[in-house]
């Protein structure tokens, strides 16, 4: 059985660090084990100090933080539950039983993603743990079993139902129950010591809101649905449910169970009756108390939540097919096989939080995908910057969602580099915060690697365009702090500053600002005359646009607070170029002066969806649909951009981990049709 475990998860081996095994390896490194427990947790959900802090602390310190080793120390630890699974199934129903047992725990994918994920220590160790301290209650040893039941505690919450369990495999025919709930104090201790410490942390926080979601109509039926989906591992893609199977079940690991079997079957005969009916209610309970704490997170679902279930559920089928013929019983377990290689085999993923995705969330696939962009992504990296100075701060955007490159303030940098002084963010992240140190460099995903984007003295003018269309009006005020130091004799940063203080609600520093730039103080009372509009409009009938932009800037220089005045503007400079920077500005401005003017966010939805911003687009045309009623209502145009617009959003668009990216300019800032053109990735 170890052997075929072994060869199963070979190829798993050659697995990269992911996602959040880089915020562990930050928390543990240079520290002692003591301080490395101290120190906030970096995801502040839970405390788990034996799967986090000391396993990693103990492998990273050990094997200069090697993803090996991490990938062997995971295999190790599966193969150490399958013993002790062995062990408990055989002193519960027999060596038949123990044998089909551990056939199927080996087999199953359910460890596929533990195994290959440096934070699957988690899920392994908290099940080895809770297997454990079962086999040691029932076999007597209860302190012994106490803390084992702690280290699986400590390791992951989804075991603390197993005193239980274990109370239930203890409790013999007859006996009362109060002498069988005495024996069991150890692990009643256990779950208490866990609660006080977890409850007394300091840095303890409640689990975010985006981990645990309970709804009690949908959750407890969704969880208990994907258990029957999982243990046969019948999984599917949205849209392709009744697909043939097209995967084989692993050959050598296959046959090395089987061999096995045909071994366990010679000489050992199936366990008494009423021992495998006690068996069967034990394994009962525990797939039932297994799957109870996965209804917590059945929105975002995946297979290996169900690992302690499915050891649960090997029991079971050990005890039954243990009194069937050795080819049933062989058959049964090359059926689960073929099962489990096809769920390994998809091509996809499940995204968006829906409790009733019919694949898993998080698989082989999503690990894979993340490795092979990550490591793509590190690559054109170091091949741009072999070495970083220190000190160094990298700006992210456009990266591939749902692959972890970018967690937190960059510890994949720090672990790449070696180098703990480097930072990195989401380009959303940008502010006087962030950028604190120096130098700074600002990268784009193009495809599956980077591309720094162009340096310039428009860099940071770039740079605040990109934040105002997403909405990110303080990050973009700070960027243009960092232009006007650029470009000191430019009035265009100051200017776009003045609206960003506007939008951010601080309207007499908005006026200051205009005023130093020179507009009429008094220009707040006047609004343009009809009269002035007229001649606009006459400039366009006869086809001059320069002098239309010419004297609609006057209009604005004149009326610098009327909505109508910037709108106008904003229209002659935007349908001239729909790529024009300074539109968007005036666009903008329309929209600050006026909120509740309907059109105003139409104008700025249109901007948002030219330039790539689909979902604030949607949530600006939402904005102009409640405010313009019945006219807004019949517009046509508009709901032609919205369905337009949600065409062309990604399907995991739900379900995005790289938070907040924008689109970004990384050519020369568009500022009309004869100063360039916008790049995007």
């Amino acid at each position: 059985m170890l052997a075929a475990t072994v060869v199963l998860y070979l190829p798993a081996l050659g697995t990269q660090f992911f996602a959040d095994d880089f915020l562990f390896l930050d928390q543990v490194r240079d520290r002692s084990l003591w301080d490395a427990i101290r120190t906030p947790d970096p995801l502040s959900n839970y405390f788990r100090p034996v799967s986090r802090q000391l396993y990693f602390w103990t492998i990273a310190g050990l094997t200069h933080e090697s993803p090996l080793a991490f990938r062997i120390g995971n295999l190790a630890t599966l193969l150490a539950a399958i013993v002790l699974l062995g062990f408990l199934v055989r002193r519960l129903a027999g060596r038949r039983a123990a044998c089909i047992a551990a056939g199927c725990f080996a087999l199953h994918y359910a460890a596929d993603v533990p195994v290959r994920w440096a934070c699957g220590s988690q899920e392994l160790l908290a099940v080895m743990g809770a297997v454990a301290a079962i086999l040691l209650h029932v076999t007597g040893r209860r302190r012994s079993a106490g803390l084992a039941m702690l280290g699986g505690a400590f390791s992951k919450e989804v075991v603390l139902l197993t005193p239980l369990i274990a109370t239930f495999a203890d409790h013999a025919p007859g006996e009362p129950w109060r002498g069988t709930l005495r024996r069991a104090w150890p692990l009643a201790a256990a779950v208490a010591v866990w609660a006080i410490v977890f409850v007394a942390m300091p840095h303890r926080r409640v689990a975010q809101a985006t981990e645990v979601e309970f709804s009690v109509v949908q959750s407890p039926f969704a969880a208990l649905a994907h258990l029957f989906q999982v243990v046969p591992g019948i999984e599917w893609l949205p849209g392709r449910f009744g697909a043939v199977p097209r995967e084989l079940p692993p050959l050598l690991p296959t046959l090395a169970v089987l061999v096995a079997v045909a071994i366990a079957w010679r000489g050992a005969g199936a366990a008494a009756a009423q021992q495998g009916r006690h068996a069967l209610r034990v394994a009962a309970v525990w797939i039932l108390l297994g799957t109870v704490p996965v209804a917590a997170v059945a929105l975002q679902w995946s297979s290996y939540y169900y690992l302690f279930a499915v050891a649960g559920v090997a029991l079971a089928l050990g005890v039954v097919l243990s009194r069937a013929p050795a080819w049933a019983a062989c058959g049964a377990l090359v059926l689960l096989a073929w099962g489990s290689a096809n769920a390994r085999a998809l091509g996809d993923f499940g995204t968006g939080r829906n409790p009733w995705t019919p694949v898993s969330h998080i698989n082989r696939t999503f690990i894979e995908r993340a490795n092979r962009i990550s490591a793509r992504y590190l690559a054109s990296l170091r091949r741009a910057y072999p070495r970083l100075p220190r000190g160094s701060v990298l700006f992210f955007a456009g990266l591939q969602s749902n692959i972890g490159f970018q967690r937190a303030n960059g510890p994949l940098l720090r672990w790449a580099y070696r180098d703990s002084s480097l930072r990195s963010y989401f380009l959303n992240e940008f502010s006087s915060q962030t950028i604190r140190s120096r130098p700074l460099f600002f990268f784009v995903g193009a495809g599956d690697s980077l591309a720094e984007m162009e340096r310039g003295d428009d860099l940071f003018m770039r740079i605040a365009y990109g934040m105002i269309v997403s909405g990110q009006a303080r990050g973009a005020r700070d960027a243009l702090d960092l232009a006007r130091q650029q470009r000191p004799g430019d009035l265009r940063p100051a200017y776009w500053q003045s609206w960003l203080t506007r939008a951010l609600g601080d309207t007499a520093a908005a006026d200051r600002q205009l005023a130093a730039l020179g507009f009429p103080r008094d220009s707040g009372a006047r609004s343009p005359s009809d009269q002035a509009r007229s001649s606009v409009l006459a400039h366009v009938a006869g086809r001059d646009t320069a002098g239309a932009i010419g004297l609609a800037r006057r209009i604005v220089w004149e009326n610098v607070h009327d909505a109508g005045a910037h709108g106008l503007l904003a229209d002659l400079l935007l349908v001239r170029s729909p790529d024009d920077a300074d539109g968007a500005i005036e666009a903008l401005a329309a929209r600050v002066l006026a909120p509740g003017e309907p059109y105003g966010w139409r104008r700025w939805a249109v901007i948002q969806g030219t330039k790539q911003r689909y979902l604030d687009a949607l949530a600006s045309f939402d904005r102009y649909f409640k405010l313009g009623g019945e006219a807004a209502a019949a517009d046509v145009e508009a709901h032609a951009w919205v369905e337009r617009v949600r065409g062309l959003l990604p399907k995991d668009v739900a379900d995005r981990d790289d938070d907040g990216q924008f689109g970004l300019t990384h050519g020369p800032l568009p500022a009309g049709p004869r100063e360039g053109r916008e790049v995007r990735p």
